[in-house]
């Protein structure tokens, strides 16, 4: 406060001018932070795990569509993380979950963590070159998902510091 009145700034004028850029006078707020996950996966025990570790490592939402059809819907909406399985795709073939996962990937607000086989080195390969953000050699349990979730949901409010959405008036 001494630095202020040093300044030539009172209390009041501080205080007003606190008051004229609070968030409610120029109609806007901070976003709160809305993480959204998707997992594409066609093995149900996994879309159920992870569904589990989302919400213990402070994910808002986790979405596990079980069809093509449903890939296709959550492609119009808005997630910071996509699970993407190569060892159980979603549907019959996996061309539509590595369309789907690219479409994603191209998102700079999405980070897209790959499951892939261990025997298969070409997911590895394909996941790098899509600039995947993990790729597991195979999928962990435990604890080890449940840190790996929060590091990403770290990383992914740092990306939205400063973000502001329109207040409802």
């Amino acid at each position: 406060m001494m630095m202020m009145v040093a300044l030539g700034i009172t209390a009041e004028e501080l205080s007003s001018s606190v008051k004229s850029s609070a968030p409610g006078t120029w109609g806007g707020r901070l976003a709160s932070p809305q993480l959204s996950c998707l997992v594409m996966s066609g093995d149900a025990g996994l879309r159920q795990r992870l569904g589990a570790v989302t919400e213990l490592s402070g994910w808002t939402s986790c979405e596990t569509p079980t069809s093509v059809e449903g890939l296709r819907q959550a492609v119009e909406r808005e997630f910071q993380l996509v699970v993407v399985d190569l060892a159980h795709p979603v549907g019959a073939s996996a061309g539509d979950t590595i369309e789907i996962a690219e479409e994603f990937a191209s998102r700079p607000s999405t980070l897209l963590l790959v499951c892939g086989s261990e025997d298969r080195l070409e997911d590895e390969l394909w996941a790098r070159q899509l600039g995947a953000f993990v790729y597991l050699p195979g999928v962990s349990s435990g604890d080890s998902l449940v840190s790996l979730f929060t590091e990403a949901r770290k990383v992914s409010e740092q990306r939205g510091v400063g973000r502001f959405v329109a207040a409802a008036v």
